[in-house]
């Protein structure tokens, strides 16, 4: 019924679906718009929601191996003080902890397993425009190549050339009003002693710009990853963020962050490669499909970073389409409607929960950051576990085929 699947977009959405599609015995094919790379973007936490979704790839353990498990959320006010511990417990709660690991490694371990698996990767393929017919979908891209599928997947991230076919004249990404850097650091830029096994997650909010910082592992030299949100109310071009040197950058966080606590002022004085990018989500799309073509990851539902979620709903996506590949068996435009039904609230929830996390970020009153900071104290220990479990505690059922 299904005889070949397209997809758009190498990244994590793309690549975790190509898995799922190949244990269907679906032929896949891959057709990322970018170059190979072997150092992406900084880094990032898998929650346990998108660590279930490895586990059932048989990658986890892996991901667990080469990242650091994060064992709780402290919470800090720019001057050091301890606003709140929040324990993650994803072992004992959800059966797999969170995860931070660095983006290029990450997506190397999806890589190398799409390898394995012998599904074909092919780089340098930019979508122009999307063709159905009776026979299929064809994807054709800008070198004038063309790719045949029985249907096509849009994993293309925030700026998908696949939602313009589905979606025509629809929303386009929205600048948040926020800038996201960061890079990496050596474990010593940190003056004390963290497990490599497992630690904490230190996220810091200032009157201005927030700064969170925890163990990856990357590698020697790279231990220590990093982020940092710039409020800034107009959005850098691509020329102006292409011309921005390390050096730049950090002259600017160093006098953003002036006094923060320690080590963070060390952080960004130690990072020997810093980037710099805009930060945008989407509102939520009329619909993620049209016949044979869906949306999934950040192609369908694009949030900013603010909870976390982005590679972990993107796993999800992957998992669940696939179930419904294998559990159904009506035409494939139904079965992307039933995926879009499924799952379109829970994303717009999560995007919702984002932008409300990203507010605390940009430049505050000293009467507003007094009320932030008594809110973090007070509340977050009491709710914060209970408020997570409906984002962590979500689950796939997998049947295995016989």
């Amino acid at each position: 019924m299904h005889k070949k699947a397209i997809i758009i977009g190498g990244g994590i959405a793309g690549a975790s679906m190509a898995l799922f599609l190949n244990r269907l015995n679906i032929e896949t094919e891959i057709f990322e718009g970018y170059e190979e790379r072997s150092d992406i973007g900084g880094g990032f936490q898998i929650a346990p929601n998108g660590m279930k979704v490895l586990a059932e790839l048989g990658l986890a353990d892996v991901v667990l191996k080469k990242g650091v498990a994060s064992s709780e959320m402290c919470f800090l006010n720019e001057k050091g003080k301890v606003l709140a511990h929040v324990k993650q417990n994803g072992g004992e709660k959800y059966g797999i902890p969170a995860v931070n690991i660095a983006r290029s490694t990450f997506h190397e371990i999806l890589v190398e397993e799409v390898r394995r698996k012998e599904v074909v990767i092919n780089y340098n393929k930019r979508l122009n425009r999307v063709v159905e017919s009776e026979s299929g979908v064809t994807a054709v891209f800008e070198d004038g190549t063309e790719a045949h599928g029985s249907f096509l997947i849009g994993a293309d991230g925030v700026y998908s050339r696949t939602r313009e076919y589905i979606v025509e004249n629809g929303p386009k990404p929205v600048y948040t009003g926020l800038q996201n850097v960061g890079g990496f650091a050596p474990i010593e830029a940190l003056e004390k002693n963290l497990s490599l096994y497992e630690s904490p997650t230190y996220l810091t909010f200032g009157r201005k710009g927030f700064f969170g910082y925890c163990l990856c592992n990357k590698g020697p030299g790279e231990e220590v990853m990093w982020w940092s949100n710039i409020p800034e109310p107009r959005e850098l071009s691509k020329k102006q963020l292409r011309a921005l040197g390390t050096e730049d950058i950090r002259k600017e966080l160093l006098e953003l962050h002036k006094n923060w606590h320690s080590p963070i002022e060390n952080i960004i004085k130690k990072s020997p490669f810093i980037f710099k990018s805009n930060i945008h989500d989407i509102d939520r799309l009329p619909n993620w499909s049209r016949n044979r073509v869906v949306l999934i990851g950040d192609a369908a539902h694009a949030m900013s970073p603010h909870a976390g979620q982005g590679a972990s709903v993107a796993l999800e996506d992957s998992m669940y389409l696939a179930k419904l590949l294998m559990e159904l068996d009506i035409p494939i435009e139904s079965i992307f409607k039933c995926f879009e039904d499924d799952r379109k609230e829970r994303a717009e929830k999560i995007i919702k929960t984002a932008r409300r996390n990203g507010s605390g970020k940009k430049e505050l009153s000293k009467v507003a950051c007094w009320f932030r900071d008594r809110f973090l104290s007070i509340l977050l220990p009491i709710f914060a576990g209970k408020g997570q479990e409906w984002i962590h505690g979500y689950e796939i059922k997998w049947k295995r085929k016989d």
